[in-house]
């Protein structure tokens, strides 16, 4: 029962990972580590969390005394938040407000260095 658990949502976090992945880098294959770990840090922190718990339960899988011990409740219940955060993640978002972030930065150090330079314009006279 565990493992049935484990195999359905490891196909649909995996689809929903190479859906939201695949904009600028298509993805065709990669298993669920190799999905998680080219995400990386771009992933939500709820979804890397979730996504550690399930590695940690997939490993555990192989101990029989330790998938004996498996909840598969607390397992579904993983799963659905993951698929949960990477369905709110929005890769295009986050790169656009990184530039807007960006460009604010940049036109905050030019307005004070205009402001600086105005200044000092004003003292010399």
């Amino acid at each position: 029962m565990g493992s049935d658990i484990l195999d359905r949502g490891m196909g649909r976090s995996e689809k929903a990972l190479k859906r939201k992945m695949g904009g600028r880098r298509p993805l065709k294959r990669g298993d669920f580590d190799r999905l998680v770990a080219r995400a990386g840090r771009d992933l939500p922190g709820a979804a890397r969390r979730e996504a550690k718990k399930i590695q940690k339960v997939r490993s555990e899988m192989d101990n029989p005394r330790l998938a004996a011990r498996m909840d598969p409740a607390q397992l579904s219940g993983s799963f659905r938040r993951l698929e949960r955060a990477v369905s709110h993640w929005n890769p295009a978002r986050k790169r656009r407000n990184m530039w807007l972030n960006a460009l604010a930065g940049y036109a905050f150090n030019i307005l004070l260095f205009l402001v600086l330079l105005a200044a000092f314009l004003n003292w010399q006279g």
